[in-house]
């Protein structure tokens, strides 16, 4: 009997390597009572491979932001019982990353990851009227207002679309992970495993980058490997999970 769901390469990307594979039967086997799934992106070379073991994946379809059509065709080459959903990154305006959130959404379950930003550098390249958009809160500029009742809207209106953490409350307040995997809400769990090593990609803002840069300035190991745990965010810890819960 499944009692968790276990979310594998949270904070690094999974390869679809053999080694990768080894050791996720391996662990498979030692937690029976687990359910593990994947996490990777449309660039992962090795992605096909996912189509030949038991594990579904969330596989992000714009990992940079913008949408490369020629990479997002790879995801009709993989069989639609591997994948739990496909994750698409939203920021407003974009006519491109709206027609991807149609056209997968028709086949696929879709969730919208509201991207988040760590500076007006990275905002203003891709959203130069950030302004109308995005504020300042809990240490990222955030989308909200009308800008965000917007995608609410969207994804209301449309089948197999969701919105990741929605409700700002975290894992437990989502459930979405564990609902597409399995159809329960079960607890989530994180894995980050020594087979992935670190990541190999460099998406704008990437949380998980972020504070890897941090923990090296600071002479701390970057990632905990091997260890399955619930996380800052799955265990309801971070500083907008709080804030939402205050606003409550």
């Amino acid at each position: 009997m499944c009692k968790k769901i276990v979310r594998v390469a949270v904070n690094n990307n999974f390869n679809a390597s053999v080694a990768e594979f080894n050791q996720l039967n391996e662990l498979s086997i030692a937690h029976p009572d687990s359910t593990f799934f994947i996490n990777t992106n449309i660039k992962t070379p090795d992605l096909l491979k996912i189509n030949d073991h038991p594990y579904k994946a969330v596989i992000t379809l714009n990992p940079d932001i913008t949408v490369n059509a020629a990479l997002v065709k790879r995801i009709y080459n993989i069989s639609s019982d591997r994948v739990a959903f496909t994750r698409i990154k939203y920021i407003p305006g974009n006519k491109k990353i709206l027609d991807l959130i149609d056209k997968i959404s028709q086949t696929l379950p879709v969730v919208i990851t509201l991207q988040r930003f760590n500076g007006i550098k990275s905002l203003t390249k891709y959203v130069p009227n950030f302004r109308e958009h995005y504020k300042f809160s809990c240490n990222r500029f955030r989308l909200y207002g009308e800008s965000l009742a917007a995608v609410e809207a969207l994804a209301g209106s449309k089948d197999r679309v969701y919105i990741c953490d929605q409700a700002g409350l975290g894992c437990s307040g989502c459930g979405l992970c564990s609902v597409l995997n399995t159809g329960e809400n079960l607890p989530i769990y994180s894995l980050n495993m020594t087979s992935s090593g670190i990541c190999p990609y460099s998406c704008v803002d990437c949380y998980a980058k972020t504070m890897q840069h941090f923990l090296r300035m600071i002479n701390k190991p970057v990632m905990h490997y091997d260890w399955i745990h619930k996380n800052h965010k799955q265990a309801g810890l971070t500083k907008h999970i709080k804030h939402a819960k205050a606003l409550a």
